[in-house]
């Protein structure tokens, strides 16, 4: 696990930025942290490293965002499942297709979806700090 300090929000992109250069096919990043810890804002990194021009947003609405970039992207956001996220739920959303697939899925509120996720997932814990954001990257490829 690597821990990485950020202190604006150009600085967590450009985090997710150099993070999206170790990504494939296949691969799933998973997000962990509250309300306004950075989760998405890390993510308009990774998108855009992956080619997104797109702008990137929070899905909370619409659960999973398609993005086109040199792989697809898939941006989802489990956070309206609730806490401990109902596996039949997640299986009605048709998760396990995008799991996997042909691109990279960007989970928020990962937990809610963990029974679901891959071992090979890269999982990011983000956290408030008082100067910044707190971000801890390991498993997976990271």
């Amino acid at each position: 696990m690597t821990v990485h300090h950020t202190t604006s929000a150009a600085e967590t992109i450009e985090l997710g930025r150099a993070l999206s250069s170790s990504l494939q096919a296949g691969d799933v990043v998973a997000f962990y942290g509250d309300l306004g810890s950075g989760k998405t804002t890390m993510i308009k990194g990774i998108a855009a490293g992956l080619g997104v021009t797109e702008v990137v947003k929070s899905p909370s609405f619409v659960i999973i965002t398609e993005y086109r970039g040199r792989i697809p992207v898939y941006h989802i956001d489990l956070y309206r499942l609730g806490q401990g996220g109902a596996r039949a739920g997640l299986e009605d959303l048709g998760l396990d297709a995008y799991l996997g697939g042909s691109g990279v899925c960007l989970v928020e509120w990962a937990e809610r979806g963990e029974a679901m996720l891959p071992e090979t997932a890269v999982r990011v814990r983000m956290s408030v700090t008082g100067t910044g954001r707190r971000i801890e990257v390991g498993g997976g490829a990271a």
